[in-house]
């Protein structure tokens, strides 16, 4: 697909400066909704170009929190943080073109390798550590650190991204007194400082409960208040009840519990208790050399990491090579699930193959193209159920422990399907969205199966 403007575009440069660009061409690889890869003909660079719907911002609280967004990432100047190159608009929507870090997120990183060696997760924590002191110093509170807005680019260095929920202090004092609190619940449930939960506030502090979270999770590979639903979750939070397993070394497990405290003063890195010098000088840390951390080469990982194919498809690569996401079809060696074109011939192979599965019962006579656990989250309920997507077509959903049949996302050519992340994805329905989560980081291939079927249908209509 080539988007193409034959007229002269001008695009806003994060310096402010507008630039003329004639018969700028992007190819996009990939058309996720939100968030296209974009590569610049002249130059060969990419890009990731996030995409906005301007008759969705018509909420004037929306457009604000967008201009909040483009203003933050403009003020940042730093190798940690992703790069707005330019914005620009057409008649129907908004256009950001952003730095693409190609090796994935942080997640995925961890997840693909079970949990980072200690090494590893020295080195990306004081990458993060570096991060934090330079947002404080120009007064944002991020609100929504997690590894999944973490990036890693090309040299496996990591860039933060998503300030959609960030707060601007416009002074310091006003960042770190009540004044600076911010009253909206915004963040992630797994990483939500207690002071949001019980005063409805945050600051700069908060930031620093997140990196806790995160150096935990990326030696142990879990969350330190992991549990089966967010209420359960932020319970945990609120008592601050977690472990830390004994195979995390004693000065690891000294700095998360210095950082996970409920009062945010008190926590190491917040001006009462010396700043980021003195979270800089914990033991933890002492193997980190900080001049210049940006140009020293991480720890090298021999196991696989999440990326990007130059058709802009998830896989994991190894360090010997291309391996594929496994699926449920011993066939289906790309993950995409099957093709709704196949001869009758062979769809009467496979259905046969099918009778002798368990899921073919809830088929209804139809040929299960792609199929998989997906995480199903509704409110503050988080629940795995296995999907089934048929040539009928029909997508239902099934209780895996107990197999017993729990709905069906109803089908009708105004479904549409939005990819948020490698492992997030929506599919709207007239009445509904369906949140659904993909562990295994196949979200853009489920919503890419779907639209397939749906297109089928809408321009093959029995």
């Amino acid at each position: 697909m080539i988007l193409k403007f034959k007229t002269t575009i001008k695009m806003k440069c994060a310096c402010d400066v507008i630039t003329t660009l004639p018969h700028y061409l992007i190819k996009l690889f990939t058309a996720c909704n939100k968030v296209v890869l974009g590569t610049e003909v002249s130059c060969g660079g990419k890009f990731a170009i996030k995409i906005l719907e301007k008759n969705k911002l018509e909420n004037s609280t929306k457009i604000q929190q967008i201009k909040k967004e483009q203003k933050i990432i403009q003020l940042l100047d730093h190798p940690f943080f992703v790069k707005l190159h330019w914005s620009f608009e057409d008649e129907k929507r908004l256009y950001f073109v952003l730095s693409f870090a190609t090796n994935g997120d942080l997640l995925s990183l961890i997840e693909a390798n079970n949990y980072l060696p200690v090494k590893c997760a020295k080195f990306y924590a004081a990458e993060l550590l570096t991060a934090l002191e330079y947002l404080f110093k120009v007064k944002i509170i991020h609100r929504d650190l997690k590894p999944e807005n973490i990036l890693l680019t090309e040299n496996m260095h990591i860039q933060i991204t998503d300030f959609g929920t960030a707060k601007y202090c416009h002074d310091k004092s006003h960042c770190e007194s009540d004044e600076g609190k911010t009253m909206s619940f915004v963040g992630t449930a797994d990483y939500v400082p207690p002071e949001l939960l019980t005063q409805k506030s945050s600051n700069c502090s908060s930031d620093l409960w997140s990196m806790g979270c995160i150096i935990f999770q990326m030696l142990t590979g879990k969350t330190p208040f992991h549990d089966t639903n967010e209420y359960r979750v932020f319970e945990k939070i609120i008592k601050c009840s977690y472990e830390i397993p004994s195979s995390v070394e004693n000065d690891a497990s000294h700095l998360i519990q210095s950082l996970l405290k409920t009062d945010p003063s008190s926590r190491l890195g917040s001006k009462e208790t010396g700043g980021f010098d003195e979270l800089r000088n914990h033991p933890f840390f002492d193997v980190i050399n900080w001049k210049n951390l940006s140009d020293q080469e991480p720890p090298r990982i021999a196991k696989r990491i999440l990326t990007l194919d130059d058709d802009g498809y998830a896989t994991f690569r190894q360090k010997k090579g291309i391996q594929r996401l496994q699926c449920s079809d011993p066939d289906d060696v790309d993950g995409y699930g099957l093709s709704i074109t196949m001869s009758d011939e062979e769809r009467l192979r496979r259905l046969d193959l099918q009778t002798k599965t368990k899921w073919d019962s809830y088929s209804t006579g139809g040929l299960i193209l792609k199929q998989g656990a997906l995480q199903k989250k509704r409110g503050l309920s988080l629940k795995v159920r296995y999907f089934l997507l048929t040539d009928t077509p029909k997508l239902v959903y099934i209780d895996p422990d107990t197999m017993e049949l729990k709905g069906e996302i109803p089908w009708s050519d105004k479904m549409q399907t939005e990819v948020k992340t490698f492992k997030v994805f929506f599919i709207h329905v007239p009445g509904r969205t369906y949140h659904l989560i993909d562990k295994t980081g196949n979200a853009i291939k489920w919503c890419k199966k779907i639209e397939e079927v749906k297109e089928h249908f809408m321009t093959h209509p029995e």
